[in-house]
């Protein structure tokens, strides 16, 4: 298990982009301010400030930020100055290359080594060792050991052979939170599963289920939401394997949850439309087909020649499922496992190419976009493989006699009378070589999948064979981390990094710069933290948070008098300014409530307020470019 990771560990690596750039500057999406930002506040507020990470106060999943932010106090303990960015950097690292792998690596374990602890327990019973290494190598113990083994190396590397996971979190977004929370997932998934071994054995029930609890909790804890793909993961397997009052019971467990979460949001969200589901995300637009959506899910999002060989092996390893179900001991599972990749599969196909109030329900936990459930898709794949792979080494065992169980008088007569019927070899020599192939091709697949020639073409454009996809998103991330001025309207350029770096130097410690964050503002918070008021992109006026939207309507008044009353008690002690910094930027467009800020970018208002002194320049930054005519600092013309 350990090679395994660490070889998964290495990719990840490999794949992160390269450049003094990822280390030294922030990377410029979306999201990204807010997480440097949470990460900041409990530097600066101590571990408390995890209970309320939002600028409003309101709470936002925390474990990524806390980790982070033990990085850097860690570091300061012995006289290392680790940057933000660093400490970011090496958590998705780490999560993305240790904890992702592992967790699927245990995961698979379920089902790869059953055998060996079937094989454990029939040959405990029998008085032989219990211990593989001391079991003679033709004994159906040391037997056991050499596929797990296999797979213990192959899993881990197909667990980051897609580009949908870890990586699309650090190139969405960055999703960051969520992204660590569905790394954590399988963990729970995994003591899930044995909870429920647990419950049908009663047997270790007590253990078991306090091992799911505390996993259980720890991914919660990183994001609340991931209890959504826990329970769709885990329904077919509670529905298939557990006795009719635990059924009823998690049934009125989901009702009841449902309708507290519903509580909350029509408390904490105020809406018409949350009884006419077809209105929900009424700005949601498809951006792909069905077919297409289908093709992502089945190559589990890798393009190119690599991509068709695991959409035909994904097609095989459903057939494999299908004869799985034929023999009793593997009929639940295999059931189990093909709802899931059918689950999963149309919770993809709804949120990225359908509309209607079908797919805005399956959804609506996930956000309704794309982004999220891709992220899953090598959860169902990598399952589905090893199932498979599991079902054709366990029918090629036990036709030929040489799995244990816990009845050893049982085994006997199972294995005598398999072994004197012709037709039961021949399905045992076919299943066999069928294991091996399976094994083979997935051995091929992930290291395929990991070193296939990727070429740059004179367009840029990456194709070949292997991970075009994952290579384009390290590609884009990097981008994401230079300063340029190739697009001077983008949120974060060269010229506007040194502004931001000006007017740190030029505020006073601790004094509110008042800019719309969408112009790439809200960088001065990240990069140097300056106290802007607006240090990521929907700071959210519920809760705490009515000051931001009262400056927005003051600052539209067009009235001194209103606007000063409004935006100097801010900061008590401490001089207030406004930022003129262009534009915002196209990458930033999909902020639904963008409009917010528009009153910001008012040069009528600008002039009027310079003219009657609620507005005092300070920098004219309008000989920095040719495009950054009006760009200034202003001080508001407050009274102390």
């Amino acid at each position: 298990m350990t090679i395994g990771v660490l070889l998964a560990f290495a990719v990840v690596v490999a794949w992160f982009p390269k450049g003094d750039a990822a280390w030294q500057y922030p990377l410029h999406q979306i999201d990204a301010p807010a997480h440097y930002y949470f990460i900041r506040r409990i530097l600066d507020e101590g571990i408390g400030a995890a209970a309320h990470l939002w600028p409003n106060d309101a709470y936002y999943p925390p474990l990524f930020h806390l980790l982070a932010a033990g990085l850097i106090a860690i570091a300061r303990l012995v006289g290392v100055e680790m940057t933000i960015y660093t400490a970011f950097n090496v958590v998705w690292i780490a999560g993305a290359g240790l904890v992702w792998p592992a967790g699927m690596q245990l995961l698979a374990s379920y089902w790869t080594c059953r055998g060996l602890r079937d094989a454990r327990a029939g040959a405990g019973s029998r008085g032989t060792p219990s211990d593989p290494s001391e079991a003679s190598a033709d004994s159906p113990l040391a037997q056991s050991r050499l596929f797990p083994c296999a797979m213990a190396l192959i899993v881990p590397l197909l667990s980051v052979a897609s580009a949908s996971h870890p990586f699309q979190m650090l190139a969405s977004g960055p999703l960051v939170a969520y992204g660590l929370a569905f790394s954590l997932l399988p963990f729970w998934l995994y003591a899930t599963l044995r909870l429920f071994d647990a419950i049908v054995a009663r047997s270790a029930i007590i253990r078991w289920s306090a091992i799911t609890v505390l996993t259980g909790g720890i991914t919660v804890f990183a994001h609340p939401r991931m209890t959504f793909t826990w329970l769709l993961f885990i329904g077919p397997f509670l529905l298939m394997r557990l006795p009719w009052r635990f059924i009823l019971a998690a049934l009125a467990a989901c009702v009841l949850g449902a309708g507290a979460f519903l509580a909350y949001m029509v408390t904490h969200y105020k809406s018409s439309r949350y009884f006419n589901p077809g209105d929900w995300f009424h700005t949601f637009v498809p951006n792909r087909t069905v077919p297409d959506a289908l093709r992502v899910f089945v190559t589990d999002n890798i393009d190119g020649p690599a991509g068709v060989a695991m959409a035909v092996v994904v097609v095989a390893a459903v057939g494999a499922t299908i004869v799985a179900i034929v023999a009793k001991t593997m009929r639940k599972d295999a059931i189990s496992v093909l709802l899931v990749v059918v689950l999963f599969g149309l919770l993809y196909v709804c949120s990225t190419a359908l509309t209607g109030w079908f797919p805005n329900i399956v959804a609506a936990a996930w956000y309704r976009a794309e982004t999220r459930p891709l992220t899953m898709i090598p959860l169902a794949i990598v399952t589905l493989l090893v199932f498979a792979a599991s079902a054709l080494r366990d029918l090629s065992m036990h036709a030929a006699g040489s799995v244990g169980t816990r009845n050893a008088a049982r085994d006997e007569a199972e294995a005598g009378a398999v072994h004197h019927r012709n037709a039961d070899r021949g399905i045992s020599s076919i299943a066999r070589v069928s294991s091996a192939i399976m094994v083979a091709v997935l051995a091929a697949l992930a290291v395929g999948a990991q070193f296939g020639g990727v070429t740059s073409g004179p367009d840029g454009t990456l194709a070949g064979w292997g991970n075009a996809n994952r290579a384009r998103l390290a590609r884009d991330i990097y981008a994401n981390m230079t300063l340029t001025d190739a697009q001077p309207d983008e949120q974060l350029t060269d010229t506007k990094y040194a502004i931001l770096a000006d007017m740190a130097r030029t505020v006073e410690p601790g004094a509110a710069v008042i800019s719309d964050p969408l112009n790439g503002s809200m960088y001065g918070k990240t990069a140097f933290d300056v106290n802007m008021l607006y240090p990521i992109y929907n700071p959210m006026a519920e809760k705490n948070g009515a000051i931001f939207g009262a400056v927005e309507r003051a600052f539209d008044s067009g009235d001194k008098t209103t606007l000063l009353d409004t935006v100097c008690p801010i900061e008590q002690d401490k001089p207030e300014y406004f930022l003129v910094m262009g534009g915002q930027a196209p990458s930033l467009q999909m902020f639904t409530f963008r409009q917010q800020y528009d009153p910001f970018h008012r040069e009528d208002l600008i002039a009027k307020y310079e003219s009657d002194g609620t507005l005092v320049k300070v920098r004219d930054y309008s000989d920095r470019a040719d495009y950054t005519k009006g760009w200034a600092l202003y001080r508001f013309g407050c009274t102390r």
